[in-house]
């Protein structure tokens, strides 16, 4: 860890220290710290979706020995910053998140590959996880939206002999009279 990892305030109020094997350790800056990150006031349902972002992750990416994979923070850093407002966005949430870490964690894999086979096996696993987290942002997109698009329809009436300008056209600009 760096001097300034370690004089750098957790801004997300929360670590998570341990492992699978010998056991996750949640340290709060404050009681609600994992509630406002989760955008719940339920604290069973905080603890819960945690449970299921560490279900997610490889042991090497869950874990203090190994604190550059350490993919735990992201997470939660991603969920906080998607500031779910209801039980389905913190589940769309999670899933984005864990989604992301899974694509990336296909891209090394791809990058890694020695033969045509695993290339292949790999960036197909690649592509459709990468199709899978624009399928969430879309879904997260329409639920905030509630389905809801603009489209703006513009009707314009062009008389015999006329000239019609299909553009954004700013008043005050240099007319060609000049």
């Amino acid at each position: 860890m760096t001097e300034i990892e370690k004089t750098k305030p957790n801004v997300l109020g929360v670590k998570v220290k341990g492992s699978a094997q010998t056991g996750h350790k949640i340290e709060m800056a404050e009681k609600s710290a994992l509630c406002q990150i989760f955008g719940t006031s339920d604290d069973k349902q905080a603890n819960a979706l945690l449970s299921h972002c560490l279900k997610v992750l490889k042991a090497e990416e869950a874990t203090d020995e190994h604190p550059r994979n350490d993919e735990r923070t992201f997470m939660l850093s991603v969920i906080r910053d998607l500031a779910p407002r209801d039980a389905v966005e913190r589940m769309l949430a999670v899933q984005m998140a864990a989604t992301h870490v899974a694509t990336i964690r296909a891209g090394a894999w791809l990058s890694r590959s020695e033969n045509l086979a695993q290339g292949k096996t790999h960036s197909t696993a690649y592509a459709k996880l990468a199709r899978t987290f624009t399928s969430q942002v879309e879904a997260l997109r329409k639920h905030r939206t509630g389905g809801r698009q603009t489209v703006t329809v513009q009707h314009v009436n062009v008389s015999d002999g006329g000239r019609a300008i299909v553009s954004n056209v700013q008043p005050g600009g240099r007319g060609g009279d000049e």
